[in-house]
């Protein structure tokens, strides 16, 4: 688990349980792990932080 080694510190407790989450791309609404921003697949990109998928 490399995001809690690395900044599981610095993260508070949603920001972690967002980040150990999978996105299922052929969801209807998806959830970005690591902003939490809502948005409907398919897409390659996180539309407000921009994290890149697959």
């Amino acid at each position: 688990m490399l995001v809690k080694r690395q900044w599981g510190s610095e993260l508070d407790p949603e920001a972690l349980a967002r980040a150990n989450r999978a996105v299922d791309l052929d969801a209807e609404e998806a959830d970005c792990p690591a902003c939490g921003a809502k948005f409907k697949p398919p897409v390659r990109r996180c539309p407000d932080c921009g994290l890149r998928f697959g």
